[in-house]
């Protein structure tokens, strides 16, 4: 493919791509995203995060720079900086939230989580610094909230674990019957609860669609097991600090994020 010319707009991951999980930026990708936010392609970040928050972290690490969709909740949601807007795309239902409240009642040590704007409805105390930290670093406030008295649709629920209890987790949710729902870790603390058949690919597509151009014509990065989709739809590439199995089914690669990372592939290629 000549990248220069057939691409239309490039769409990234946060955590792990653009910034490390220690949420630190470095040189190399702020100097790509200038010279990308100040070209003719499109620009759209596709995260796990709500969009309010990813487009918040993004003007925090990266100010000035300009977005023109963020694609949050997996693609559960798409704000459109054009129009200033923000809608849900495909949510998760009244009903499957009271039923996600029902089924994790007998899981003390998780804790279920459910966006609505910087409040994080959280089914029960936490107390855990880990995950007060993980809240902080997202400007999240928990609220202690009854699920089953939840009557509207949600972007998604998270299912929060301490590392130490990451084993008893995979355990307890192996016994779930989630078949109707599409349930994928996104972080060493996150199983995150979508709609069925909803991912990071939903973006790709809705993005094609709204540019009028091919699926492979938006050059996506990724670097998590929830960006596997999202890369297989659009021109995807992967970065070098994903794990082996998944780099392994990506062709395309480039360098880690804290070192050349994007900017290894963008300028290589002409984008930037």
């Amino acid at each position: 493919m000549n990248y220069k010319d057939e691409i239309k707009a490039v769409a990234f991951d946060y955590d792990g791509t653009l910034i490390d999980f220690q949420y630190r930026t470095y040189k190399p990708t702020i100097d790509a995203l200038e010279r990308l936010c100040a070209s003719r392609y499109k620009v759209a970040l596709m995260s796990g995060r709500p969009s309010f928050l990813a487009k918040k972290s993004f003007e925090k690490d990266f100010p000035g720079l300009r977005l023109d969709y963020v694609f949050g909740c997996n693609g559960s949601e798409v704000y459109d900086a054009q129009k200033d807007e923000t809608k849900l795309l495909h949510p998760v239902s009244a009903f499957d939230i009271r039923r996600l409240g029902a089924l994790f009642e007998d899981a003390p040590f998780l804790y279920l989580g459910i966006y609505d704007g910087e409040k994080f409805l959280v089914n029960h105390r936490i107390d855990s610094e880990e995950l007060i930290e993980w809240m902080n670093a997202r400007w999240l406030t928990p609220i202690e909230f009854d699920y089953q008295t939840n009557d509207v649709p949600r972007s998604k629920v998270l299912v929060l674990n301490e590392k130490k209890d990451r084993d008893r987790e995979i355990e307890y949710i192996r016994k779930l019957d989630l078949s109707d729902l599409n349930g994928f870790y996104s972080s060493p603390y996150c199983f995150e609860i979508a709609p069925k058949g909803i991912s990071k690919a939903t973006s790709v597509s809705y993005l094609a669609s709204e540019l009028n151009c091919n699926e492979k014509q938006i050059l996506a990065f990724g670097d998590n097991d929830n960006d596997m989709e999202m890369l297989m739809c659009a021109t995807g590439v992967i970065m070098e600090n994903a794990r082996k199995e998944l780099k392994d089914r990506i062709p395309l690669h480039t360098d880690r994020v804290d070192k050349l990372g994007i900017y290894d592939f963008l300028s290589r290629n002409g984008l930037i």
